[in-house]
């Protein structure tokens, strides 16, 4: 009994020993802060925390492409569409919040975000039909190197036969060789 728990323990150091890092550093770091009551200095280390996952990514992440009624008034304020059908000509609102992305410099202090975007329309089966590279340019400066964007996409499909199809938006980070690809199923009715 004691021969497997000195080995129980045992693994448990390697397995801490593997955990070792600049992550691990840093939470441990924001932990101290907090229980030193410096908020303002666990939130600078949770900052450089955050910047390291993000710098991490190797493509531009998507936490949200949904279809919505109206362009969204910021970061997580919009209206999803109740259903994915569209009357012929009938503009397509699709909302994404991109993360991984870099930054350009603005000058004078300031910071760029900025995307080409291509679409992509597909039936469901994956048949390509049409595919129109750098569709719309977004972009954002700020002051800050903002973690925050909020992709506010219109498409019209004139002259598409009613159907479903598959809408693929690829975003191209004009401040790295990232992009991000996400997809968008609608029905066109008459």
């Amino acid at each position: 009994m004691l021969k497997t728990f000195a080995l129980a323990v045992v693994a448990s150091s390697f397995a801490l020993a593997a955990l070792a890092g600049p992550i691990v550093d840093k939470a441990t770091e924001i932990e101290s802060l907090m229980a030193a009551q410096d908020n303002t200095g666990a939130m600078d280390a949770a900052d450089a925390l955050m910047t390291t996952v993000w710098e991490a990514n190797t493509a531009i992440g998507i936490r949200e492409a949904v279809l919505v009624t109206e362009p969204a008034a910021g970061i997580g304020i919009y209206n999803p569409r109740a259903d994915e059908k569209y009357k012929v000509g009938t503009p397509i609102l699709i909302y994404a919040e991109p993360f991984g992305y870099g930054y350009g410099s603005g000058g004078d202090g300031l910071y760029t975000i900025g995307f080409a975007v291509d679409l992509k329309v597909m039936t469901e089966a994956g048949e390509v039909l049409g595919e129109i590279p750098s569709v719309a340019d977004m972009a954002l400066t700020s002051r800050h190197k903002l973690r925050e964007f909020q992709a506010n996409l219109t498409y019209t499909l004139d002259g598409i036969a009613p159907g479903r199809y598959v809408l693929e938006t690829t975003l191209r980070d004009k401040n790295s060789e990232k992009s991000g690809s996400f997809q968008n199923t609608i029905e066109i009715i008459e």
